[in-house]
């Protein structure tokens, strides 16, 4: 007897098929489809949505869950009608595309269209290479945390975002490490190229533009209680032993530890947290007694940026402290902007060049004639070279101390410390910072062999407003944000295969405060940054400084060519003799080289 399937078991096969065919081509990460008008539709546009084609099967959906989204830009292609937008009937608006709830950690993309409009301004503004026609301040923030991610926009790749006239979209993927509900927050700065007045333009007035973020754009961030970001595991991370880790501002009410074991909050209450690291509170005794071990001669060039930092140090920390007795308290005008005009016993901050003892005492200008080689025991021993960074604005030149030589009279230092983009961004253009970078990279090269630390220093964040008194200074947030990659660029280019190169950040700290926050330092004109960052910045440079080993062999191969270390013994220097391809002749040669000064600071 032949069974023949029944109408209801060929249903039922049919229906499992189709079942099989939704799990094997439905459930691919795929991108929602384009709406189809420009603006009305631009808040359904953040709602997840079905791929297409994509069958309503409740029960599978249930058990399967939904559909797992791409979140990189990349993998996100920009609408076509985001290109159609006109400034007449579409705001500048914000967009998430897939916003979800994301684990920690986890990549968000972020994007800015900013509609087609006529130029305002005349066509000699032009955006630095590479960087955006519109200068967008964009953040994302926590709702409960209140923690502030910002957002570095670049041009999507698209050829018509090259064209002044067209409509401009931008996109940038974040990371968010800390669990939270984040929305974003932010406006048009500059339109058509006008945060750039490179080449002797003038700057252009500040005055925002709103962008419009619906009230539904938010991305939720989980922790399923195994993220190495959480606050609860923050004293288990590593001690911080660069200048540059990424992190965010927390309410020191929020610290599930004890506060005194990290750095000191700033004046709002806000404790700087690496991510990947910790600091530990290092008092400036300590700092001084671990540069006189490890560090024991320094050469510093930098602006009055700097000079506040050392000013700090100099004091153990007593200048414009809470505490003070000497040195100002924290709500002056010295502690909060500008310093200049104050008298300062330790040094006197109108001179180029000066050379600063650090002891457990303190610091102080040596006022008399000495052989600067000779350091002594327990102290550290700096050469501070002021300067308005590589600007025509130095006199005399910045070359001629280079050109004078700077080791031959002051020593070789371990340690070399170049701060830059502070009046690099106000008085230079672009083209005459890159020849004078170049200059700079050719003395240093000359004057520091690989046994020298480089550490490069950002200049300070700068937001919010244009400087548009007597002397117009040429910063803006992208002009100053475009100097300070450049100079950790080339650095990285130049020394980064021979020695041992660190970037003191002080930019991204005052960048991931919260807006209200960054907004105080608009009362002051020279964009100083207050004591209390000036503190936070400083524990940032001392825990990298001293919380690592320093190895110093005798010698190095560089590229084929040997150098010796200037600072270890001879017997050290002796060991070069066993240097795997070297031949006698060649180690004798190299050890009377060597002989001809024992003394490792007799130059």
């Amino acid at each position: 007897m032949t069974l023949r399937p029944t109408k209801r078991v060929l249903a039922l096969l049919a229906v499992v098929a189709i079942a099989c065919v939704h799990i094997l081509f439905f459930r691919r990460p795929r991108s929602p489809p384009p709406a189809q008008s420009a603006f009305p539709d631009i808040i359904h546009h953040h709602t997840p949505l079905p791929p297409p084609g994509h069958a309503h099967w409740p029960l599978l959906d249930k058990l399967l869950g939904p559909p797992l989204l791409p979140t990189k830009c990349r993998d996100l292609p920009v609408p076509d009608y985001y290109w159609s937008a006109q400034d007449a009937f579409t705001p500048a608006f914000v967009a998430i595309p897939n916003p979800q709830q994301v684990p920690v950690g986890e990549t968000v993309c972020v994007r800015v269209v900013v509609p087609a409009k006529p130029a305002r301004s005349s066509v000699l503004y032009t955006p630095m290479p590479d960087m955006p026609w519109d200068s967008v301040l964009l953040d994302l923030v926590g709702r409960q945390t209140n923690v502030s991610v910002p957002v570095h926009l670049q041009m999507a790749p698209d050829i018509r975002n090259t064209r002044r006239d067209s409509v401009h979209v931008y996109e940038a993927d974040v990371v968010l490490r800390d669990a939270d509900e984040y929305r974003a927050r932010g406006y048009i700065e500059f339109r058509d190229a006008e945060w750039n007045p490179d080449g002797g333009l003038q700057p252009v007035a500040y005055g925002t533009e709103a962008l419009y973020v619906p009230e539904t754009l938010s991305v939720t961030v989980e922790d399923d209680g195994t993220s190495k970001y959480s606050l609860a595991r923050h004293m288990e991370l590593p001690l911080c032993t660069e200048a540059d880790a990424e992190g965010r501002w927390v309410a020191e009410a929020m610290l599930p530890f004890d506060a005194e074991l990290v750095a000191p909050a700033e004046n709002h209450g806000l404790v700087w947290l690496p991510y990947a690291c910790r600091l530990r509170r290092i008092s400036y005794s300590e700092y001084i007694s671990c540069l006189a071990t490890r560090y024991p001669m320094m050469h510093w060039y930098g602006d009055s940026n700097l000079r506040r930092a050392l000013k700090k140090i100099t004091t153990l920390g007593e200048w414009c402290s809470a505490n003070a007795t000497h040195y100002n308290s924290t709500e002056t005008r010295t502690c909060l902007c500008e310093d200049y005009a104050d008298g300062f016993q330790p040094f006197d901050a109108r001179y180029r060049e000066l050379m600063i003892d650090l002891d457990p005492s303190g610091g102080r200008a040596l006022t008399k004639p000495t052989k600067y080689a000779d350091v002594p025991e327990g102290v550290a021993r700096m050469y501070l070279h002021k300067w308005e960074g590589l600007s025509y604005r130095n006199r005399p030149p910045w070359p001629q101390e280079f050109q004078n030589g700077i080791t031959s009279r002051y020593g070789h230092p371990m340690m070399a410390l170049i701060s830059l983009t502070n009046w690099d961004a106000a008085f230079s253009s672009r083209a005459y910072f890159a020849v004078e970078m170049q200059a700079l990279l050719d003395h240093l090269a000359r004057e520091y062999t690989p046994f020298t630390e480089l550490y490069v220093r950002t200049g300070q964040y700068y937001c919010c407003r244009t400087d548009v008194g007597q002397r117009p200074r040429s910063y803006s947030r992208l002009r100053n944000a475009y100097f300070d990659q450049y100079v950790v660029d080339a650095f990285a280019e130049r020394f980064g295969g021979s020695h041992r190169l660190h970037v003191w950040d002080v930019a991204s700290i005052s960048e991931r405060l919260p807006l209200w926050v960054r907004r105080d330092n608009v009362k002051c004109p020279s964009n100083h940054a207050r004591a209390e960052i000036v503190e936070v910045e400083n524990q940032v440079l001392m825990n990298a400084m001293c919380n690592r080993e320093v190895e110093r062999p005798a010698f190095v191969d560089v590229g084929g060519e040997v150098v010796l270390n200037p600072w270890t013994s001879v017997d050290e220097h002796l060991a070069f003799d066993e240097y795997d391809g070297a031949s006698d002749e060649e180690s004798s040669s190299l050890g009377d080289v060597e002989s001809e000064s024992l003394d490792p600071f007799d130059f």
